[in-house]
C-alpha cells in the first residue's frame, strides 16, 4: 500500500512539474508619433542618471489581445541609474537602471491599461542602457531571468504575462554623443520606440498524463484504506 502510494504521488509530481511554459511571444509594440525627441536623461551631479518621457503619444501596431491595431497610446517612464556607467570593451558604454513605465489610453498613467511594470537590474544583467561610446543611438533593454520585470495590464490576462519576459525601449536621434560624465551617463534627448514580450503557461500533454496517473492512483489507495 505505501509503495503504490509514493508512486502514486511520484506521478502526480512528475505531472504538475511538466506544466510547461511557452515561448515568450511579443505583447505590444510601438512607437512614438512625434518628430522631435521625447525622452529626455538628466545627468544629476555627474553621479545619476535619470530618463524621463511624460505623457508621450505613440501608436500601437501590435498588441496581444483583440484590441484592433494601430491605435494611440500615451507612454510615461520613469528611471533612474543604479550603478555607475562603465565601458565594455572600449567601445560601449553601459549602466543598470531600475524604474517603471505606463502604456494607457489616457495622459498621466489615466484610462486602459494596455501595459504597465517596473524593471530592475541585477548583477551584470537585466535592464541596461547601452550604445556605441560617441554614437547616437542607445537602448534601455530590461530581461526575467535575470533581471525582473513585472508586467500588468487591464487588456491582457495576468496568465499571459508570465516569465521569461522583457522589455525593451530604443532611444534614436541622441541629441549627442553618448558618453559618460563623471560616473554616470550624459545629459541627452531622444526620440523612442519598443516592444515587450512575456510567456504563457501552458500544461504540457505529457504532464497530464502523468499528473492524471497520479490522482487515479492515490484515489485507489483511498478507497482501499477506507475498506
Amino acid at each position: 500500500m505505501r509503495k503504490l502510494a509514493l508512486l502514486a504521488t511520484t506521478a502526480a509530481f512528475v505531472g504538475l512539474s511538466a506544466i510547461a511554459q511557452a515561448a515568450p511571444l511579443t505583447i505590444i509594440t510601438f512607437a512614438q508619433n512625434a518628430t522631435a525627441n521625447t525622452i529626455t536623461a538628466n545627468s544629476i551631479g555627474g553621479t545619476t542618471t535619470e530618463l524621463i518621457g511624460t505623457n508621450v503619444a505613440v501608436t500601437v501596431s501590435g498588441y496581444a489581445d483583440s484590441t484592433p491595431t494601430p491605435f494611440a497610446a500615451f507612454l510615461n517612464l520613469n528611471a533612474t541609474s543604479t550603478g555607475d556607467a562603465t565601458l565594455v570593451g572600449g567601445d560601449d558604454v553601459r549602466q543598470a537602471f531600475a524604474g517603471t513605465f505606463t502604456i494607457t489610453s489616457g495622459m498621466g498613467g489615466a484610462g486602459t491599461n494596455y501595459l504597465s511594470g517596473s524593471f530592475s537590474d541585477i548583477a551584470l544583467a537585466g535592464s541596461r542602457l547601452a550604445g556605441p561610446q560617441g554614437g547616437f543611438q542607445a537602448g534601455l533593454i530590461a530581461t526575467q531571468p535575470t533581471g525582473i520585470v513585472n508586467f500588468t495590464s487591464d487588456q491582457i490576462p495576468a496568465a499571459n504575462l508570465q516569465d521569461p519576459s522583457a522589455i525593451g525601449l530604443v532611444f534614436t536621434a541622441l541629441s549627442q554623443a553618448l558618453d559618460i560624465c563623471g560616473t554616470t551617463i550624459c545629459h541627452f534627448t531622444a526620440s523612442v520606440s519598443g516592444d515587450a514580450s512575456a510567456s504563457v503557461a501552458v500544461p504540457a500533454p505529457a504532464g497530464l498524463a502523468f499528473l492524471g496517473i497520479g490522482l487515479l492512483g492515490l484515489a485507489v489507495v483511498r478507497r482501499k484504506a477506507a475498506a
